[in-house]
């Protein structure tokens, strides 16, 4: 049965609604729940939950909502409790530790006056005004709301006069003096400097360049938007320049889609002089990279190799690393393949990360057909319905379909459960591939998260007779919140084949169904 509650004025942030969540799929007979502030938009979400009610109708963009779909009726009261202990900072976590809150920006610069980022996190609708507050006291901004493009290229250009950065809106990822912000990987200093309208391509390299053994001086995500016309780069261009003035950064790295053409060309006029770029713009135009005098890598994983060569005084081979590459898993692949019913020709890719689906169009489009994604992006088919895969498919589980009312499954990777095991299910499937993403604020179990799927797929190929080949990447470091080496054996102990780099996976998989 769904079971609903409306909490007036118990406004959130996305990382406590996450916790909540968490908390909710806990507590006893809860099958599925909803967590969501009472928008319009997440209105919907319970609706289509089954868990619209008068009070839901009525509710508040400052209220919570909870929708349970559990089998006893005093769970509400536990779940009512539970959201209240949160929000409270009574959890174990928390307790004797000192706690202030200020109730307006200015009062909490006022009694902290080094404080000099201003993290903003809230519906949309309220973004602006708090932007525009923190940039009047002289605060860079890390924004993850979302932002329309006139109220971003305001704040830039606000930031821009004064000197300050402005890393999003919607942005996920950075690293700033050695502290990670958003959805981010815990990363060593070093002499990598690397600015990125991507993510997930930002986590991608800091963490390759750390696995490395080098480290970054700073990571500055400008949310993916920066690069667009309007916006024209704003961000972009002014860490280029930060970086090139930097005495700590030897090494320059960009990360982003293609950007417009007259974006592209004003990196290009200003990329340092006085020492090296490379550029990953991801399914862009190499010779046009390489005309500008950079470097142009064919993977986020060969960006990272470059950098880390060209710290230690190394030119950078000129080589194929994808040829290479695939050469290097015809032998595994073969066996792989090998293992697999007649029948089971088809791979399905499900990705946490948003630039991780992207990188893997981009490299398996050329040689693996059939290929459908959710996403359009690369050579591929868009899937007509985003919830059924067909023959290959490659999809971007953060799309905003899936995420209705949910975690993003970079926060929480639980939501793949469902799809590894509808994916699984298919007779013609021989390979699942998938990533995870660690760091700060992210799910402390990420395997955890996922299990489930993994324990049904060691059960479908017993009771079927037959071979599911997993691939998977992690993004993480050795010294992240959770600990990715014994994340790693677990997987290992379901038999899951793991890669180094979200590129290297996706080739495998490739190859196995190709």
């Amino acid at each position: 049965m769904i079971k609903t509650i409306v909490m007036p004025n118990c406004y959130m942030d996305s990382i406590l609604i996450l916790s909540v969540s968490r908390e909710m799929m806990k507590l006893p007979t809860v099958h599925k729940a909803v967590v969501v502030m009472a928008t319009d938009m997440n209105k919907t979400v319970v609706d289509e939950f089954g868990g619209m009610t008068p009070a839901v109708r009525n509710a508040g963009p400052n209220d919570l909502i909870l929708s349970l779909d559990c089998d006893r009726e005093d769970v509400m009261k536990m779940a009512e409790e539970k959201v209240k202990e949160i929000a409270g900072g009574k959890s174990s976590s928390n307790q004797g530790e000192a706690e202030v809150e200020y109730r307006k920006l200015p009062a909490a610069k006022s009694a902290m006056p080094e404080a000099n980022i201003c993290i903003i996190s809230l519906p949309s609708e309220y973004a602006l005004d708090e932007a525009k507050t923190a940039l009047a006291n002289d605060m860079n901004l890390f924004i993850f709301s979302d932002m329309d493009e006139d109220e971003e290229l305001e704040i830039k250009q606000i930031a821009h006069e004064k000197g300050l950065f402005v890393m999003g809106p919607g942005a996920g990822t950075a690293v700033i003096n050695g502290v990670s912000l958003g959805l981010m990987s815990k990363i060593r200093r070093g002499k990598v400097g690397i600015v990125a309208a991507s993510g997930s391509g930002l986590q991608e390299v800091a963490v390759l360049v750390h696995n490395m053994g080098e480290g970054v001086s700073q990571a500055i995500g400008t949310g993916g938007h920066d690069l667009r016309e309007k916006i024209g780069g704003i961000m972009f261009l002014q860490a280029i320049d930060y970086f090139t003035n930097d005495p700590e950064t030897e090494v320059v790295v960009m990360v982003s889609k293609p950007p417009h053409p007259s974006v592209a060309k004003k990196i290009y006029e200003n990329l340092p002089k006085n020492k090296p770029s490379v550029i990953f713009f991801l399914g862009g135009n190499a010779e046009e990279i390489k005309a500008a005098g950079a470097y142009a890598p064919r993977t986020l994983e060969e960006a990272a190799i470059m950098a880390v060569d060209l710290v230690n005084g190394r030119i950078p081979a000129d080589k194929d690393i994808v040829a290479e590459d695939k050469a290097a898993f015809a032998k595994l692949a073969g066996e792989e393949k090998a293992r697999l019913a007649p029948a089971q020709k088809y791979m399905r890719g499900l990705f946490c990360g948003g630039t991780h689906s992207e990188e893997a169009v981009t490299l398996l489009q050329e040689f693996v057909p059939n290929m459908h994604s959710n996403i359009a992006f690369g050579k591929v088919d868009l899937l007509e319905d985003r919830y059924q895969s067909l023959e290959n498919s490659l999809v971007d589980m953060g799309d905003e379909v899936f995420t209705k009312g949910k975690p993003h499954p970079v926060m929480d990777p639980s939501i793949l459960v469902d799809r590894m095991i509808q994916e699984a299910r298919d007779p013609e499937v021989g390979v699942i591939l998938f990533d995870l993403l660690y760091g700060h604020a992210i799910h402390p179990d990420p395997v955890g998260a996922i299990e489930d799927a993994l324990k049904e797929i060691k059960r479908i190929e017993k009771e079927e007779g037959r071979h599911i080949c997993v691939i998977a990447s992690l993004c993480g470091t050795d010294i992240e919140p959770q600990n990715v080496a014994e994340q790693a054996a677990r997987l290992e102990e379901y038999g899951v084949i793991l890669q180094p780099s979200n590129a290297k996976a996706a080739l495998l998989a490739g190859l196995i169904v190709s």
